[in-house]
Parts: structure tokens; C-alpha cells; sequence
């Protein structure tokens, strides 16, 4: 997003640069860290800055003091001369990252936050162009963030965890909100850090259910020995237990799960599940499923029970062995938030609209805001705005100044 004048650029980049001299400390630093390859996109640059490395944190930590930059990145991967151009650079290893993003999932929240905005005439656009067509200037792709977005991306990051930690054994995670509308996800654990492309892409495929056989899981014809139980590992015990919220939840009318099955099965046979949800609280009952025509019960209830057990994540970020990921505990140029370190267990009571604010409240800046939904930052409401003056705290402020929506107003 580029903002609307060089002095919004210059203000926010002020707040960038007290960040990193007062409050970069105890943060985050990657291992083998001399290996690594860095890189940052500077205020007012579209071209990122990269093939840097750093002997120690101090060297980087005076470089972001000097530079401010608009966003930091660091390589997954580990390098012999992480500053040669790519194809010297040595390949040693890499660590097994991944990237859950709301632009990636289908949130009801997005049509009240996300527009295209002319940044000339102000009018809002209804269909996609690089050009508005009533004065020809620029489009902006405005992309807020709200409590719905980033509660459906924690969701996602913690079905993520349980995979990793549960399904693969490894316990070597850095989890980091991303300073957005996401979360980033690092594994460091000694078994993953020589796995190629194609092994990468083997776990995407498992978190994701990509071609996954429920015939394989002893269901469609299966013995009952052979059937998933609710204590079996990996993707056998996920549908179970999966199935068993699914029967559940059928007394909720409202929804979402409800309102998906009644179009494939209607309300009567969905009263029918729900009066044999009982008789599967010792085991799972899947023959009480596999009546019908052609088994349509079981059908509908295993699609829906692997789609919400799968995590949506980026797929290209985790295959990719040279990814640049942000660098956790920086600051990200699209919102001001920081790209903040969570523990895993602390992950569901984190909440990245009070805890990644680290701009300042004052000095209080005053904006010409072009427009803006309601949106909540710092414990407080803001807007909606509509081509008016308002005077903002400065992080609120940084905030709207970063997605292209406020500029410095004229006293």
C-alpha cells in the first residue's frame, strides 16, 4: 500500500525508527543466525533490499535503527554464504514454515471491511480495476482487519498446531502473529530442516486432506474392527471425533454446519441423525450412517467432517525451501502492529488488536481521512470516517496512514 503523501511516509517511518531504537529488545532471533539471509523493503521502495547477512543481532538491530524500514524479512533457510545470489548460496537446510492468512479463507466478514476505493475521487468501486473509471486514478485494494478475520485465522493456526505436534511428533515450534490479517508458524525441529520440496508438499498434502481415501479408513465397506475410533491416531481419530461434533452441534438450527447438511440431506433426515447422536457416545455407531441411498448419510458427514478438521493454510510458503518470511517481533508497513511472538498454549487468549500495538497513543495525530469502516484498535472503536478531519491516537493514526485511507491534514 502506498501512502498518500511523502510526509505520511516520513511520520510513520518516525515511529518505525522509535520502535526499533527503544523497544526492539527481547525479542526474537533465529537460529544459526549468521547463516541466514536477510532482507527489507525501505519506506517509499516497491524493490525489496536482500542477500544481507549480519554476524550477530546487534549488526541487524542497528541497520533497522538506521534504516526504519517499511517491512523486515529472514530466510527459513540456513546458507554456507546466505549473501551470494541464490544459486551460490549453499543450501544447508531449512526450516518447515507456514503462513495462514485471512485472505486465504472464506470469512463472512470481508464484504463490511475489504473495497476498492479511487484514490483521486474517492469513490468506492464495485468491480475490480487497476484504473477508476470516472477519473482515472489510482485504485486502492483496501483490506482491514477485524476480530471475525483474525479469530477464523486462530482457529485455522490452532488445528495447525495440533497437527504438527500431535500427527509429527515435533515440539521445536515459533509461533508469531503476522502483524496482519495472519499468523506465521516456524518448525525448527531437526527433522524437518533437510527435507526438500517434495516432502514438503507430502505434509501440505496431509494437513489439507489433499487426496485423501476414506475407503483407506475402513469406511464405505469396511469391518467394524477396521472403522476409526475416537482414540485412533492421525486422520482416522480426527474423523471420528470430527463426526461426533458434527452430530452435536445438528441441534443448533442456526448453524453453519446445520444449514450445510440441510441442503444436501434435508431437515427430516437430519432429525434422524440427530436422535442417533446418543448411541455414539461410547464409539463411534458408523453403521447408523450407512443407510440410504448410496450411503448419502455417511457422504455428506465425512465431507463436512474433513473439511473443518483440515488447516487452510498458504500451501506455496510451506514447498518453497528459499522463502523470506517477515521477521517475528518487527513491524509490518500495512498496519503498524507488530509481527509479535506467542507461545503455542497461549495462542486462543491472544488478541492482536490490544497486544501487537506498540505505537504510541501520543502524540495524537491529526488526519484527513478519506474512508474508513468502524474498526477497533488499542481496547478502542474508531470511525466509520467519510472524508472527514479527525484527530486519532498515533498508532490508530500509523494505522490508517499504512492501508492508504488517511493523510496529514492541513491545520
Amino acid at each position: 500500500m502506498s501512502f498518500r503523501k511523502p510526509t505520511d511516509a516520513q511520520l510513520v517511518q518516525h515511529f518505525f525508527r522509535k520502535y526499533y531504537e527503544k523497544e526492539y529488545a527481547d525479542v526474537f532471533v533465529p537460529s544459526d543466525f549468521d547463516k541466514r539471509e536477510f532482507g527489507y523493503t525501505p519506506f517509499g521502495q516497491k524493490i525489496m533490499v536482500r542477500h544481507l547477512s549480519f554476524k550477530s543481532f546487534e549488526d541487524l538491530h542497528k541497520t533497522l535503527v538506521k534504516e526504519a524500514p517499511l517491512h523486515v524479512y529472514r530466510s527459513a533457510a540456513i546458507y554456507r554464504y546466505p549473501q551470494a545470489p541464490m544459486e551460490e548460496k549453499g543450501w544447508i537446510g531449512g526450516e518447515l514454515i507456514f503462513d495462514i492468512d485471512a485472505d486465504h479463507l472464506n470469512t463472512g466478514c470481508k464484504p463490511a471491511h475489504d473495497y476498492l476505493l479511487c484514490s483521486s475521487c474517492r469513490r468506492k468501486l464495485v468491480e475490480k480495476s487497476s484504473k477508476c473509471p470516472d477519473c482515472g486514478g489510482d485504485v486502492i485494494e483496501v483490506r482491514m482487519i477485524c476480530d471475525m478475520c483474525l479469530g477464523h485465522t486462530k482457529m485455522e493456526m490452532a488445528k495447525l498446531i495440533d497437527f504438527i505436534e500431535t500427527d509429527f511428533g515435533l515440539d521445536d515450534l515459533t509461533l508469531s502473529f503476522s502483524g496482519n490479517r495472519g499468523y506465521h508458524l516456524s518448525v525448527s525441529s531437526k527433522e524437518v530442516l533437510e527435507l526438500g520440496r517434495a516432502e514438503r508438499q507430502e505434509i501440505v498434502d496431509y494437513v489439507m486432506a489433499n487426496h485423501i481415501d476414506l475407503r483407506m479408513h475402513g469406511l464405505f465397506g469396511g469391518t467394524d474392527a477396521f472403522l476409526p475410533g475416537y482414540d485412533d491416531p492421525g486422520w482416522r481419530g480426527r474423523l471420528a471425533r470430527e463426526t461426533k461434533k458434527i452430530l452435536d452441534s445438528l441441534s443448533d438450527r442456526r448453524s453453519s454446519v446445520y444449514e450445510r447438511l440441510e441442503k444436501s440431506l434435508g431437515a427430516k433426515t437430519l432429525e434422524k441423525l440427530e436422535a442417533i447422536n446418543s448411541y455414539w457416545a461410547a464409539r463411534p455407531r458408523w453403521d447408523l450412517l450407512a443407510t440410504g441411498r448410496s450411503g448419502k448419510q455417511l457422504i455428506s458427514l465425512t465431507a463436512v467432517a474433513v473439511e473443518n478438521s483440515i488447516s487452510h493454510i498458504d500451501t506455496v510458503v510451506t514447498t518453497d525451501i528459499h522463502r523470506l518470511i517477515r521477521l517475528a517481533d518487527t513491524l509490518n508497513g500495512k498496519t503498524g502492529l507488530k509481527a509479535a511472538v506467542i507461545k503455542p498454549e497461549e495462542l486462543e487468549d491472544f488478541n492482536p488488536l490490544n497486544e501487537a500495538v506498540v505505537i504510541p497513543e501520543q502524540p495524537t495525530i491529526k488526519l484527513r481521512v478519506i474512508h474508513s469502516p468502524q474498526f477497533i484498535l488499542g481496547g478502542n472503536v474508531f470511525g466509520p470516517y467519510e472524508n472527514e478531519a479527525v484527530k486519532l491516537p498515533a498508532y490508530a493514526g500509523v494505522y490508517l496512514m499504512c492501508k492508504g485511507l488517511g493523510t496529514l491534514a492541513n491545520d
